[in-house]
Parts: C-alpha cells; sequence; structure tokens
C-alpha cells in the first residue's frame, strides 16, 4: 500500500496544469487522508459518508464543467473516483482496482500534452503502477531493486506488443473524445485577416510552425516563400483571406530542375491552410487548390500533420495567360472610394510619368521605399484613420506588412491587379537533422501583381527595403539598431560559451522533437494507408488488419523463440577439454567406434584406444597423464600454459587421415 501511496500522485501529476484547483486538492486530500488511516490503523469512511462526497463531487464536476463527458470533464471524473476509491480501501482488491485505475489516468494525460516529455514520464507512472501491483499480489515485502527489475522487465516485454499495435491498429481520424484545445483557447499564427501590425506582433513568438526536410537540393533562402493565404479583399484598413474559390488540378511542372520536393510537419493551427512552398505543383490527396493557388484542407488542422508536396519555383499562378478574367481583375482593384486619396494623387503622377509602362510604377513604389525616409522596424508605430495614407507619408516606419498592404494600393490605385499573401519566409536551417524550421515568428506578408502574359507574379517591398531579411531570413534583423532584439535571433558571433551551450541544447531538444512528431505523432490514417500500401494490404479492411497483427505477433514469437535458442545454456569447455575433443576427433576419423563417449574418463578411454591402435599407444599415454596434470595438479598459471603446450604438440603425433589401405605392388615373378 505505501507503494501504491508514491505511483497514484506520480501518475496524476500531469493534470494539475489541466484540471481545476479543487479537484488537484481532492486528490491529495485523499492520499494524505489514506496515510493518516494506515498510520493510526483507524477504518475507512462509511459507505455513507462515500455516497455523500461522491454526490458532491459529480455536482461540482457538472458544475465547473457544464457537463460530465469529453476530455476534461471525463478526466476530473476518473481523478475523483480514484480519490474516493482510495479512501474507501478496505482489501487487496480494492488496491488492485485503484491501481488499474492508475493505468487509465496515465493514458488520459496524453488527451492535453503528447510530447517526448510526458511519454518518457508515463513511461515512470507506470512503472511504479507496476512495481506496486506486483508488491500487492506478492502479499510480502519485497526489497525495492527486486521490484524496479521486475517491473522494468515487464515494461520492456510489453514494448514489441505496443508497437505492433501503434502502426497496425487502425488511426482513428481526429483526436479522441473530440478537438484536445477548447473552442475558446488562445492560438498563434497567421489569422484569415492583416491589419497592420498583425505580423509584426508575431516577431516575439519563437514556437515552431513548420518544419521541412526537403527530398534533394535546398533552395536558396530568397526562393523560400511558404504561402499560406491569399488576400483579395480590402476594406480601407484589413486585408481578408478568401477561401470561397473554385477548386482547381495542380499545374503540371515545367522544367523538372526548377522542381523542388519536400515533406513538411506542420503544427497546429485550428486553421484549414495549409503552407506550401511557391508555386504549389503536387499536393496531397486530402486538400484542394484553389484558383488563388490557396491550399485548403476540408477540415481544421487541430493536431499535428505531415504532408508530402512539390513546388515549381519558376511558374507563378496563372503564367501565359493573356488576360486576367473580368470579374477577378474587378476584385484585384477594387478600392473603398475614400481609401488612400493622398497615395492616389501620388500614383496619378507616375502613371502621368510612365504611361501605360506597368513595370516602371512597380519599380517606382519599389525606388521609393528603398529610399529615405522609409525605414524597417520591428516596432512598427499603431496606425490610426486611414491607415495607407499615415503609413506612406506621417510614420514611415513598418514591419513587412505596411509595406505590402501599402504596395497593394499604390498598385490598385494604379490600375495594376495586386493582392497580399501571407505565409512564412526563409526559416533556421537545422544541420543536425538536416531540416528547415520555421517558427511564427518568420511569418512573412509579400504581394502578387498581374502581369499579361506572365501571371501573377511576386513582388515582395520588403527585398526593397529590408533586403537582409529576404536574404538571410529573420536572423537578418539581428542588427545594431537599437530595438529589442528577441533573443532567439542573436545566435551570431560573440557569443559567450554560456549563450553557445543554451542555443546548443535548444538545437538539441528541437532535433529531439522532431524526431518524435514525425515518427510518432504524424503517423495518421493516411500514413498508415501508405504503409499498408506498399505491403499490399488494405488499412481500412478488416482481413488486411488481421493478416497484419498475425504477421507482427507471429514473427515476435519467432524472435522470441531464436532468442530463447540463442541464450540457452552451453557448457563452457576449457582449453585442455577442447584438446581433448579434437584428439577425440582424429581418432573417430580412423574408427568411429574409437570416439569418446561423454560419460568416460579419459584414462579409460586412452586405454580402450591403445588396445585397438597399439601405434598411438606412446602419444595417447603422454596426452592422458599430461591432461590430468593440466586440469586438476595444483600448477602456476605459467605451468599450466606449458602443460597446454605439451598437450599440442603431443596432438601433432596423432595423424589426421584415415590409416592408408594401399596394398604393396608385387613384383614379377
Amino acid at each position: 500500500m505505501d507503494l501504491a501511496l508514491i505511483a497514484l500522485p506520480v501518475a496524476a501529476l500531469p493534470h494539475v496544469w489541466h484540471q481545476p484547483p479543487w479537484i488537484t486538492a481532492l486528490v491529495v486530500l485523499a492520499i494524505a487522508t489514506r496515510a493518516w488511516l494506515l498510520g493510526t490503523g483507524r477504518p475507512s469512511p462509511s459507505l455513507t459518508v462515500m455516497s455523500g462526497l461522491a454526490v458532491i463531487a459529480g455536482g461540482l464536476t457538472l458544475v465547473q464543467f457544464g457537463t460530465v463527458f469529453g476530455q476534461e470533464a471525463g478526466t476530473a471524473l476518473l481523478l475523483v473516483m480514484i480519490a474516493f476509491k482510495l479512501l474507501e480501501t478496505r482489501n487487496r482488491r480494492d488496491i488492485v482496482i485503484t491501481l488499474f485505475l492508475g493505468y487509465f489516468v496515465v493514458v488520459t494525460s496524453y488527451f492535453f500534452d503528447q510530447s517526448i516529455l510526458i511519454a518518457a514520464y508515463s513511461l515512470l507512472a507506470t512503472g511504479l503502477l507496476t512495481a506496486a501491483l506486483i508488491q500487492v499480489h506478492a502479499g510480502r515485502s519485497i526489497p525495492r531493486r527486486h521490484l524496479a527489475r521486475q517491473a522494468g522487465a515487464m515494461l520492456l516485454h510489453a514494448l514489441p506488443f505496443m508497437l505492433i499495435l501503434f502502426v497496425v491498429f487502425p488511426r482513428i481520424e481526429g483526436p479522441l473524445w473530440g478537438d484536445p484545445q477548447r473552442e475558446d483557447s488562445a492560438r498563434t499564427g497567421l489569422s484569415g485577416e492583416l491589419d497592420p501590425g498583425d505580423i509584426a506582433s508575431l516577431l516575439q513568438d519563437e514556437s515552431t510552425a513548420l518544419r521541412v526536410q526537403f527530398d534533394d537540393d535546398v533552395p536558396p533562402l530568397r526562393a523560400q516563400y511558404w504561402r499560406a493565404l491569399v488576400m483579395t479583399d480590402f476594406d480601407g484598413r484589413r486585408w481578408s483571406a478568401d477561401e470561397n474559390r473554385s477548386v482547381i488540378d495542380p499545374p503540371v511542372a515545367g522544367d523538372a530542375d526548377r522542381v523542388v520536393r519536400y515533406t513538411a510537419t506542420l503544427e497546429p493551427t485550428r486553421a484549414r491552410y495549409l503552407p506550401v512552398l511557391d508555386y504549389p505543383s503536387a499536393l496531397p490527396e486530402d486538400v484542394d487548390l484553389r484558383a488563388n493557388y490557396q491550399v485548403l484542407r476540408d477540415r481544421r488542422i487541430t493536431r499535428r500533420i505531415q504532408y508530402s508536396a512539390a513546388a515549381d519555383l519558376g511558374t507563378p499562378p496563372g503564367a501565359g495567360e493573356a488576360a486576367l478574367d473580368p470579374q477577378e481583375r474587378t476584385r484585384a482593384l477594387h478600392l473603398p472610394p475614400s481609401a488612400a486619396p493622398r497615395a492616389r494623387a501620388e500614383v496619378a503622377l507616375w502613371r502621368a510619368t510612365h504611361g501605360d509602362d506597368d513595370r516602371a510604377i512597380i519599380q517606382e513604389a519599389l525606388r521609393q521605399f528603398a529610399g529615405e525616409p522609409y525605414r524597417y522596424t520591428l516596432q512598427p508605430p499603431r496606425l490610426q484613420d486611414d491607415t495607407t495614407d499615415r503609413f506612406l507619408f506621417e510614420t514611415q516606419a513598418g514591419y513587412c506588412e505596411h509595406y505590402a498592404s501599402a504596395f497593394a494600393v499604390l498598385m490598385r490605385a494604379a490600375g495594376i491587379p495586386s493582392r497580399v499573401v501571407t505565409g512564412y519566409q526563409g526559416g533556421a536551417w537545422q544541420t543536425r537533422g538536416e531540416y528547415l524550421r520555421l517558427r511564427n515568428a518568420d511569418a512573412h506578408a509579400w504581394n502578387e501583381v498581374w502581369l499579361d502574359g506572365e501571371g501573377w507574379v511576386r513582388v515582395d517591398p520588403t527585398a526593397a527595403i529590408a533586403p537582409e531579411r529576404i536574404e538571410q531570413g529573420i536572423t537578418g534583423l539581428a542588427t545594431d539598431t537599437g530595438e529589442e532584439i528577441p533573443g532567439f535571433l542573436r545566435r551570431g558571433d560573440g557569443l559567450s560559451w554560456l549563450q553557445r551551450a543554451r542555443f546548443g541544447l535548444e538545437d538539441w531538444g528541437d532535433f529531439v522533437r522532431f524526431r518524435w512528431e514525425s515518427w510518432v505523432l504524424a503517423f495518421d490514417p493516411e500514413r498508415q494507408r501508405e504503409l499498408f500500401a506498399r505491403l499490399g494490404l488494405d488499412a481500412q479492411d478488416w482481413r488486411s488488419v488481421l493478416i497484419a497483427l498475425g504477421v507482427g505477433f507471429g514473427g515476435l514469437a519467432l524472435l522470441t523463440l531464436v532468442w530463447i535458442w540463442l541464450r540457452r545454456p552451453r557448457p563452457r569447455r576449457s582449453p585442455a577439454d577442447r584438446l581433448l575433443q579434437r584428439l577425440s576427433r582424429r581418432i573417430a576419423r580412423h574408427d568411429r567406434a574409437l570416439a569418446r563417449q561423454p560419460h568416460e574418463p579419459v584414462d579409460a578411454w586412452t586405454r580402450r584406444v591403445r588396445q585397438a591402435r597399439p601405434d598411438l599407444a606412446e602419444p595417447l599415454a603422454t596426452f592422458a597423464g599430461v591432461y590430468n596434470r593440466q586440469r586438476f595438479a595444483p600448477l602456476s598459471p605459467d605451468q599450466r600454459a606449458d602443460e597446454l603446450d605439451r598437450l599440442r604438440s603431443v596432438l601433432q603425433q596423432v595423424p589426421r587421415g584415415r590409416p592408408s589401405t594401399t596394398k604393396p605392388k608385387r613384383g614379377r615373378a
């Protein structure tokens, strides 16, 4: 019982961060009360008291969560059940039931956290529960060392079964018991709307958004634009993503040298968009490519997913089309009548100067952004009223979304269809593991403008005002500008050994998490179907599942038998015994009946052989005497080595082959 009072709180500890305080207090109080009852020898509370407590706890749970179903409410009820069962424990059967409930508590911890740390912790909790069960069933005190060894051996034996069931058992679409995050839970990442200042607020968010492994060569950093949301509608201040577009097929890739294939692991976003490298040419089966080249799933991404795709870096949307669809052109030119009057007047002067040359208008806008007094800042001032005019003619300092929004307005005012694209750009290449890590802080906004015959051409104003942001990623902004720089950007030269050690440890931690997430957490129904398909099976057919289970468990049984056979006890022979065995084999080549029997003493065997083979009498007698001295006489190590050499020399006197049976030739009479 003492070990059970340790194992149960260890199993329940991860729920402290996910359950209301009164649940934690109830579990702690129940454990303390049970320990006090054991110490004083007092009886357990009566059935009446326990029934009243159960009614009160059930009512509190219903009031707290509004239901008794779901992840949080169901886990709370389970913890309440364990607390009360621990209080009313009277015999060994009650302890066993309580410990088995502890296993369910360990499982429920994965509803809220599926990291590798919680996996390692659950092994610890499971080991303690198993050790407590062994102690209870033994009915006697067992040394802790033996308990730990037995519990560890049981867990080790269970791991192969767990792996087979993990791979073969049908995967459930979506998380168990619904969404692991509540609807009202906060999230970070890209939003379906863009207001100047939104992306700048993500600069402090160093949490991972996406990890990417490339099949072949890694594209240059300036080409790593990860397209997420395409925004066409503008209300004068805010841009909105347009998801209601028709579904199209991915275009046929052009030059094979421009095609980049990769596998991405995306963190939960609770949105439908899928970040893909510009420009998508191959996509997963469960997504749609919209006419604006925005990739959407049919449901929100509430769990970590992994997908493979390909991109044609040189073929933008609409490439080769002579003109833009009139309806789409109207949408891509729309500006509210009262929006950006000063910007409109400025653009009118550009148009009067450059005429119908759209490219000259684009270059004029970029040239203005690249010059004084515009500056790229990590801490842009807040904009009020007409954000475009205030940014262009007053503050003239902003982050990527400020320049992208203003550029789109300028282009529309000039009659050039334009839109804003948000996603990620750059990232940090992880040498350990060879993958690209994109943080939420790597969020970026850029533009696309329509040019007849060329399609939607990417234009990034940030490349004009802050080219280091595009060429070096977000770490290119970590310069001595006097502004507050996030700590994770300070990875250049001049770091102390402690800072280098800290960043190295962080990289190792991210590498371990990435492997855990890509190998374990991202093993979803789609990847399971792919695995079954490679084996010629159907993951959705129960017969295929049974075949896979049979092969898995059959192979495990075969490996177990091989392991038992390899581990069977084998007699260890001394060097003298090995020489004796070699001598017996040589004698048996002459006559199998003369081979030494396992039970036959050396003296008796050599005597029997000498009678049949008088020609070997002298070496056999010498061998028997030397063998007995080497094995049984009190010799020093040097003397024993000398006797072994004598045995080897005597062994050489016994011929290897059979005796000659060739008859002598007779001469002529």
